[in-house]
């Protein structure tokens, strides 16, 4: 009995010491607050933005050579099997054909006006720099499916494109053709611009209609334009399960699409693909979203878009991104399963909406090979505030290892350990999800609010007194703060400063690498 009493007090004790040593509230450094970031006031590019991807030079294309070309490409005579026309004009290179039509017994195609410029032969292969189609229209008789476009226009195809493309208008039937037989490994598919406007698909249970859509990359900086404006569809195709959404629009300016051109080996999953490019660089020069809506018979979405700004000097890229309010409203359950469980939770959380807010400023810099995400910010309304900073280094060397490694365990941990962590920050600020979150894991244990807080504190308690040394360390002040944050809400705060930038192997393995919570600057508590 003496022992028992001994060893319970003992564990009270030590209980107590761990506790009271780390409810420090006053002491060590609070995590930074970050507020929603300011619209940054982006417009989607205009359409004379993508005009210029679709100029092409003239080319001096001899007779001989372009029906050379033309008869590769079927488009020389007219055959019963093929395309036929009504019209056809043109020389050197340059050809327009009027109300072209293909048709059999599962649907027809037909287009007002085709332009075929640079008509050629690259090699042994026809091909062409630019193809204008207006009027275009495909009716599958068998899906009772029509699709239109008021245009459709492709610029400077690579040669296996381009006999794709003509190929597939040939031999369409239905939508199905419509689909490009593409094989990577023996083919080369690309093109430098892509435009269509006015497009519309209908049929019993589908209409979907977009105003345009373009696609053009530079030529000398490689750098890709990107834009789909007016999107809308609804879908009927279940009846008890309707589905209606519209966007404004979709953009994106400067991307950096040679980067993935130097991807190793993409088969390799992703660390194979993380060795092929400079994770430092610039990737876009402005994104933007416009007005998305989704509605259903069971949930509503809504926001009135993103914007992310990219801008790079003197090897130092900054990005800022802002979400503006994205909105989901919780209509019925759901008949799906897994949905039905998601919807359940949010419900038993109290809420009918869910209101989500972020931004955030991302510094890569080359120079330094370093990453700093600086005021960072995500909220859900009625939720919490979530403010975070952090940052790295040796990204670029990690990546640079990875890529001329085979990419075995030995050669990852050794990549790994080029990667350094700088510093991290975290604030937490509840705003009813402490409260709501009690409620909820009340409910399926089978007991009040205040049952559910005095287990998890007796967990807490019992946390850092499994482990030692730096672990119990920083478990005792993670426990206390978490407690305390349970216990009566407010704000939690977890601070990592270490005093010089730490490698995430030596993290990693911190039981054996004589780090102290002093080399950490760590400190975590509630306020």
């Amino acid at each position: 009995m003496t022992l028992l009493r001994n060893t319970s007090l003992a564990v009270i004790l030590s209980t107590s010491l761990v506790m009271g040593a780390c409810s420090n509230k006053d002491k060590g450094p609070s995590a930074e607050s970050s507020a929603p970031g300011a619209s940054l006031g982006l417009k989607a590019p205009s359409d004379k933005v993508f005009a210029k991807h679709f100029d092409v030079p003239s080319r001096k294309v001899s007779e001989s050579e372009a029906k050379q070309a033309l008869g590769e490409l079927n488009l020389l005579d007219q055959s019963g099997d093929a395309l036929s026309w009504a019209k056809s004009s043109g020389k050197n290179g340059n050809y327009s054909y009027t109300n072209l039509s293909a048709k059999d017994d599962d649907g027809q195609l037909t287009i007002a006006k085709a332009e075929l410029v640079g008509v050629h032969m690259d090699g042994d292969t026809a091909t062409f720099d630019r193809a204008d189609f207006s009027g275009i229209k495909i009716y599958d008789e068998t899906e009772d499916v029509t699709v239109t476009m008021d245009t459709l226009s492709v610029a400077r195809p690579t040669p296996d494109m381009a006999k794709a493309i003509i190929t597939s208008l040939q031999n369409i039937k239905d939508l199905n053709d419509l689909e490009l037989d593409i094989d990577e490994d023996d083919l080369d598919m690309g093109f430098g611009a892509l435009g269509m406007s006015g497009m519309k698909i209908a049929s019993e249970d589908v209409n979907l209609s977009t105003d345009s859509l373009m696609w053009g990359e530079d030529e000398k900086t490689k750098l890709t334009d990107f834009k789909i404006k007016n999107v809308n569809f609804n879908l009927t195709e279940n009846a008890d399960e309707p589905m209606t959404g519209s966007l404004k629009s979709l953009s994106a300016t400067g991307i950096r699409s040679d980067i993935f051109d130097s991807l190793p080996d993409r088969r390799k999953g992703p660390l194979g693909m993380v060795g092929g490019f400079n994770p430092l660089a610039k990737m876009y020069s402005t994104m933007k979203m416009e007005d998305l809506n989704f509605d259903s018979n069971f949930v509503e979405v809504t926001s009135k878009g993103f914007e992310g700004k990219s801008t790079e000097k003197g090897g130092v890229t900054t990005q800022r991104s802002v979400g503006e309010p994205f909105i989901i409203r919780l209509k019925e359950a759901p008949n799906d399963r897994d949905a039905k469980q998601a919807y359940d939770m949010i419900k038993e959380l109290g809420f009918d909406e869910l209101v989500f807010q972020s931004s955030q400023t991302t510094i890569m810099d080359s120079n330094k090979d370093t990453v700093e995400v600086k005021d960072g910010f995500l909220s859900m309304k009625d939720g919490f505030k979530l403010s975070y900073n952090y940052g790295a280094s040796g990204v670029k060397a990690m990546t640079d290892k990875i890529q001329e490694s085979s990419q075995g365990k030995a050669d990852m941990q050794a990549a790994i350990e080029n990667m350094k962590l700088n510093g991290f920050q975290m604030r937490l600020e509840d705003q009813s999800i402490v409260e709501r979150g009690l409620k909820l894991a009340g409910k399926f244990r089978g007991a009040d609010p205040d049952q559910v807080k005095k287990e998890l504190k007796v967990a807490l308690t019992l946390a850092p007194m499994m482990a030692s040394g730096l672990e119990g360390e920083m478990l005792g002040e993670m426990a206390s703060a978490f407690g305390d944050f349970v216990e009566d809400g407010g704000t939690l705060s977890i601070v990592m400063n270490p005093k010089e930038p730490i490698s995430m192997t030596e993290l990693a393995d911190y039981k054996r690498s004589n780090l102290s919570k002093s080399d950490l600057g760590f400190s975590a508590k509630a306020e």
